[in-house]
């Protein structure tokens, strides 16, 4: 049987049988005259037996069977059981699950929630604070000892202490200066206000205080207003008796207005007694002689002027007259006083 080579590429290569060397006459009676004569023993060398090429593929196929058997076998899986498979999760499971839990944490928050509450814990913690922070400032002398206020010329000293509410021995700590500014410009005299802590023991506190513009008379109650109309003073004090007096709901917010249009004229304006606003569209004014002088709605500013020229021309305001009705357009109205309405009637003259 011939035997199997196989190259690198563990290609088949097919065997010859190899030539048998030639022995020549000479040759061997050479080597028998260098031997001496004597033939040397050869030992054969035991040679495996060869295998065929069809014995070889089919053992080499027979090992690959084994293996790839060997290897596969772990990973087979069975076939379930029919008795083993898991029921669906019913759809109404998680939505059930969430609301409880929902429940079951409103229900703990509010149980927690109403013991805070009964126990009152947020007011004996406060409580608490407070006393531990007066204790040190105590220690350490941060208490309020002193007051002091700049730019006070008509505000009440005590309507200062009653909103910034604050006493001796108080803890310095304790008082917001924000919140005590806000509180102080709640008064009618203050403008605007400032607060500062002066550590260890003072309360600095700088005012701007309103000026009077005008008395404001609503609902028979008369008090002071500003040039905005924010009301300063409730009280109509003898101290203001000599600003001009605006009556009537809503006169407080336009008095500036006005009061800017007769200032033009400062014969007329000196004499004004008080300014009455009509259902909060124009004015009447009341002059000392106790003569009422109606303004239009619109172009009250043109009527003014003409009642300055008039009575610069006329003296009309030093006559027996009313009331002087300027709201017409190419005309005005006067009202004379009784006796001096008889005595026109009298020569003939229309009043």
């Amino acid at each position: 049987m011939r035997p199997i080579t196989i190259d690198k590429d563990d290609r088949v290569i097919p065997s010859t049988s190899r030539p048998r060397k030639a022995t020549s006459k000479s040759g061997g009676f050479f080597k028998s005259l260098r031997g001496g004569g004597k033939k040397k023993k050869t030992t054969k060398r035991k040679t495996e037996p060869r295998i065929s090429t069809e014995a070889a593929f089919s053992r080499l196929g027979s090992m690959t069977i084994g293996i790839t058997d060997r290897i596969s076998a772990p990973f087979r899986s069975e076939k379930p059981r029919r008795g083993s498979r898991r029921k669906p999760t019913p759809a109404w499971r998680k939505p059930a699950v969430i609301c409880g839990g929902v429940l079951l944490a409103a229900i703990v928050i509010g149980g927690i929630t109403n013991f805070i509450v009964r126990a009152e814990l947020p007011e004996r913690s406060a409580a608490w604070i407070d006393a531990q922070q007066q204790a040190l400032a105590e220690v350490f002398g941060l208490t309020v000892q002193q007051i002091s206020v700049t730019g006070r010329d008509k505000t009440s000293g005590d309507d200062i202490l009653r909103v910034l509410d604050v006493k001796r021995g108080d803890s310095i700590l304790n008082i917001d200066p924000e919140a005590a500014r806000e509180r102080l410009e709640t008064l009618g005299w203050i403008e605007t206000a400032s607060v500062m802590r002066r550590y260890p023991d003072e309360i600095f506190i700088e005012i701007t205080e309103r000026r009077p513009y005008a008395r404001w008379q609503v609902n028979g109650k008369t008090g002071v207003i500003d040039r905005t109309g924010a009301l300063v003073s409730k009280k109509d004090e003898a101290a203001f008796r000599y600003l001009p007096k605006v009556v009537g709901s809503g006169a407080n917010e336009h008095a500036a207005e006005l009061f800017d249009m007769l200032a033009q004229t400062p014969e007329l304006f000196t004499r004004l007694e008080s300014a009455v606003r009509i259902r909060d569209r124009r004015w009447n004014l009341e002059f000392k002689n106790d003569v009422t002088v109606l303004l239009p709605e619109k172009g009250a500013s043109h009527a003014w002027k003409q009642l300055y020229q008039i009575q610069n021309e006329q003296r009309i305001l030093d006559k027996d007259v009313v009331s002087i009705d300027l709201r017409g357009k190419d005309r005005m109205y006067v009202r004379l006083k009784d006796e001096a309405a008889k005595l026109r009637r009298l020569a003939g003259n229309d009043t």
